[in-house]
Parts: C-alpha cells; structure tokens; sequence
C-alpha cells in the first residue's frame, strides 16, 4: 500500500471535502486518512467504479484497491454491477453495504421519535412514543425511558437481517462529551437522572448522545448536500432553540461543551420567562412555544394543543394562524442576523416542524440577512430535509461517525 510523505498526507488533511486532523505522517495514519476519504467518496458518489475513486480522490489506484479490498472483507463496502466501456476490462462498481443501521432517538419533552436507519440515511422504520414527564420528575422520567426501550427493541427486532451499529440519541439540552451526563436543558426532564447510563442500562448497549443541534451538523457532513461546507450553523427551532456550530471545520463546543446555547441569549428583558431561569430568551420569541403563545393572544377562546396544529391552520390560509408563524419568523430572523455577523456562516441550517412552511419563512429569513449584512457575502438559509426527521438522521449519524471515521474533524 503506498505510504505518502509528510507533505502528501498534509495536502490530504486540508484539502476539501475530507475536513481531517493534521496528522504526523505514518503508514497507519495514511491508512486511516485514505479510508475515510474513500468512504465519503464512495457515499457520495455510488455506485462507483474503483478507477472513479481514484480520479475522485487523487490517491494511486493500488491504493484504492487495496482499501476497496479491506473495506468489503469488513462488509461495510459491496462490490455491485459491471460498467461498461468501449475497450478493456469491464470495472465492477461499488456501493456501501445498506445492511449497516442504526437505531436513531431524539427525544423531546414531551415525546420521544425513534428510527431505524441505514448507513445512507434512509429512514426504514419508525414509531413515536408519547409520555408525561414534567420537569424535575424522576419518577415519570425512567416511566418514559421504559417506554423507549419497548419501543426500541420493537423496532429491532422488525429489522431482522440488518447489521445493527449501535444506538444514537439526539437530546434538546447540552452533554458533557466526557461524563455523558446532561449539563443543562431548560425545557426538557432529563437532567433529573443520568439519562445516559439508564439508557445504556434498559437497551443493554452502548450509545452515543449528543445536543441536537450538534448531531444535525454530523448528518449534514455525511448525509447532506454541504459537506464541503466549513462553516455552518445548525438552528434547531422545537420547544426551545439551540445551535451546533462548525467552525473552520471544527464542531465548536466552548466550555463545558456548553457552545451553542443562543436560544437563552437576551432577546429582550420585558418578555416572558424563560426555562432557564432568565426571562426575555430569544427562545421565548422565536420557539415553537412562542408560535403557539402569538396564535393564543390573537385567539384567547383557542384549544390548539400543538404546534403542529398551528402549522396545519396556517397552511390552510388562516390568517391568525399566518400572523403567529409571520410574527415567531420575524423573531427568528432577527436571532439569525448577529449570529451571521458574529459566526460568519456559508450556510445556516434550519431544522425543525417550521420547515413545513418553508416557502413562507424563507422570504423573511432571507431578505433580514441580506438587510442587515455589511458585507457581500450573505449565508445560505436551507431547511433541513423532512422536518424531524433531521434529529433522527443526526442521531444515527452520531454512531456512524464513531464507528466509521477515526479521524474526522468534526470530533
């Protein structure tokens, strides 16, 4: 297998898309570049030819043999049909093996989504599981954990055949990426027990848990269309609000992995209280709860339960319902205008139920950060595909990252 110098496997670790470590040179390190190239080539452009790949790459094609060879021997690689060409030796494509799954959770407040998903991002199967567990109940709390787990090894066993990875969990609230426990969740229960080790205890298998926000920049950089993106800001608009910031090519997790809280940063001190203790969070402007609080104050005498009620009467032309998305997108729009000035973003990722009226917000998301940039360069506003389904891919991602890529930047 070739070995590359210092200065070859430097230019691999820089170069667009692979976003690497910077790494002493060895055999094994090269190796272990090499692989996580050839994987996110492969992903991004299968089925493929091993020729392709080291045209796509720029690495030797004994080097992507070789590779490609212990790669299917591990199973996470298949070789697929034969291509066809006018002279020689007709290439065998390949593909990865989407026998490769993960069970995906992202849990809420008030609810829990749980899938399987495959090492492409496909979403093969899911359930939601709806439970009571009000702030600060221990008790309710495990309940709702128990009802996880029948629901998980439910799933699991439906998806016989598959070659299961291991458990991802996206959470709203922030983890200690050394302890696993929760650090801080303003409007979720879980930071009553030790959500992790009773997870890991009820399923019997390792997981990997992680902010929501943050997971979505890891499904972005393996299942999304901005891989090659350095700069992105993930905007997770649920109950609350919370960021995943990847900066320079790195995930930016500050002290305490607490980076990314901009849900509680002051909005404006006469507004309502706050989940955190704090009142006028831009949270409480620009949530889902707000949308929900700005249809009530427009229609006292209203029942409406959830938000995704609110969303079904603004899509079906009611004006008060309209108002309330109009009103909660202002707010949202004006949050997003100083994190683009202070973060700089190619890209800003919305990922939430919102989405759904995409065309609407979009327009006012959009003409905010161009109104109020000061320089030629405006992010990118793109919805997170399917809604939801955003932290489920998140959380799936979470384990692939662990399983697959040892050196990837985003760590």
């Amino acid at each position: 297998m070739t070995v590359f110098s210092s200065r070859q496997t430097e230019k691999l670790v820089t170069d667009k898309p692979t976003r690497l470590h910077r790494s002493v040179a060895s055999s094994e390190t090269a190796r272990e570049i090499n692989r996580d190239i050839l994987l996110q080539t492969i992903h991004r452009h299968q089925p493929v030819s091993r020729a392709d790949l080291a045209r796509l790459t720029g690495l030797r094609a004994s080097t992507v043999s070789v590779i490609i060879g212990h790669l299917i021997e591990q199973g996470w690689v298949l070789p697929g049909s034969l291509g066809h060409l006018p002279r020689g030796r007709r290439p065998t494509f390949v593909a990865l093996n989407d026998k490769h799954v993960s069970l995906a959770i992202d849990l809420r407040p008030d609810h829990a989504n749980l899938a399987v998903v495959d090492i492409n991002g496909k979403i093969l199967s899911r359930n939601t599981i709806p439970f009571s567990a009000p702030k600060g109940s221990r008790t309710e709390a495990r309940k709702a954990i128990v009802k996880i787990a029948r629901s998980a090894r439910s799933l699991r066993a439906a998806s016989r055949g598959r070659i299961f990875q291991g458990v991802g969990v996206s959470v709203s609230g922030r983890v200690d990426q050394t302890t696993h426990r929760m650090l801080f969740s303003a409007n979720a229960p879980w930071a009553q027990i030790d959500l992790h080790k009773e997870l890991s205890a009820v399923l019997q298998t390792p997981i990997e848990m992680e902010n929501a926000a943050n997971a979505c920049l890891f499904a972005e950089r393996w299942f999304g269309g901005f891989g090659d993106a350095s700069n992105m800001i993930a905007i997770s608009v649920s109950e609350g609000i919370g960021a995943g910031l990847l900066v320079d090519g790195r995930l930016l997790r500050g002290r305490d992995d607490m980076a990314g809280e901009f849900g509680h940063m002051p909005y404006d001190d006469r507004g309502p209280a706050c989940g955190c203790g704090n009142t006028g969070c831009w949270e409480t402007f620009a949530s889902n709860r707000a949308g929900l609080r700005y249809y009530r104050e427009l229609v006292p005498e209203s029942r409406l339960a959830s938000f995704q009620e609110l969303l079904d009467r603004a899509a079906a032309g009611e004006i008060q319902a309209l108002r309330a998305i109009d009103k909660m997108t202002a707010a949202l729009a004006r949050g997003l205008t100083m994190l683009s000035a202070g973060l700089a973003p190619e890209v800003i990722i919305i990922v939430g139920d919102c989405t759904a009226l995409w065309s609407r917000i979009c327009p006012v998301l959009e003409s905010q950060l161009i109104a109020k940039s000061f320089t030629a360069h405006t992010p990118r506003v793109v919805p997170a595909l399917e809604g939801d389904a955003a932290r489920l891919r998140g959380a799936a991602a979470l384990v692939l990252h662990k399983v697959l890529f040892r050196r990837a930047e985003l760590e």
